[in-house]
Parts: structure tokens; sequence; C-alpha cells
């Protein structure tokens, strides 16, 4: 179970970290420009609604029902 988790943690806020440099690529600007703190709470934002998602699909029973 743990496993998943830990798996469930590195997909979300890997595809939350791409898809914040190309939201910053489309908005016209580099995720240097955007600034650290910018893409770091973008990408949690992003990520933490990817893992719940993912939790329902996956069947960590991180949430409670």
């Amino acid at each position: 179970m743990l496993l998943k988790r830990l798996l469930l943690a590195v997909i979300s806020f890997g595809v939350a970290f791409g898809l914040t440099v190309l939201i910053t690529m489309f908005i016209g600007t580099t995720p240097a420009e955007y600034g650290p703190i910018y893409m770091f709470f973008t990408t949690l934002t992003i990520g933490l609604a990817i893992a719940i998602w993912l939790d329902k699909f996956m069947g960590t029973n991180l949430l409670p029902k």
C-alpha cells in the first residue's frame, strides 16, 4: 500500500509540474520568469487535484469515504 501511495505522489506531482511548465509556455513566459514561488504553488494545486482523482482510480484510500 505504501508503494502505491508513493507512486501516486510521484505521478501526480510529476504530471502537475509538466502541466505547469506547459501552461507557462502557453502564456508566453518561461518558468524562470514565472517565478519559483508561483511554480511551486501552481504545481502543488494541480498536483493535489490530480492526486484526488488518482486516489479514486488507484484505490490507495488516502481520502476517507
